[in-house]
């Protein structure tokens, strides 16, 4: 979600900014271990914004439509599946999320509720296509070559 709400750019800054504070800090072993981490994730959001280029998207900076922010949603999610090589990673909660994006744009016209729906349609359809090299062990156990894909839809009953 915060690749679409800031962008990658201002992401990447954040984190620079947090490691310059940590530099100034004595270098004690949690020190070290925050300095390592926040590399990472900077390292991390600099190649999703470069594989996202590949796909024509400039996730550098916030999604400015109900598209953008599925597109930038499903490549921040594919970046880090892929880097965690991970069956089972949720989504969250992002039904609500895009809503917002998706209200403004039926409100303005961009999308009407046909399209609001295949949009959404067809997000669900690429988080299930997620493909992943296994070990034959892995595919011997579970066959198809499950993602487990998980969204958290939640709200209050009355």
């Amino acid at each position: 979600r915060r690749v679409a709400l800031y962008g990658t750019a201002r992401l990447i800054e954040a984190k620079r900014a947090e490691r310059a504070m940590l530099d100034a800090e004595p270098s004690t072993s949690d020190v070290i271990r925050d300095r390592e981490d926040l590399a990472e994730q900077t390292r991390a959001l600099d190649e999703l914004t470069r594989m996202a280029s590949t796909y024509g998207c400039d996730v550098s900076r916030p999604a400015t439509t109900a598209h953008e922010a599925v597109q930038w949603l499903h490549l921040g999610y594919l970046a880090a599946v892929k880097e965690q090589n991970g069956a089972a990673m949720s989504l969250g909660r992002t039904s609500t999320f895009l809503d917002v994006y998706l209200q403004r744009d039926l409100a303005e016209g961009i999308l009407d509720e046909i399209g609001a729906q295949e949009l959404i349609d067809d997000f669900v359809i690429k988080l299930r296509i997620v493909r992943f090299l296994r070990t034959p062990e892995y595919d011997a156990l579970f066959s198809g070559d499950p993602t487990w894909v998980t969204e958290s839809i939640g709200g209050i009953g009355t």
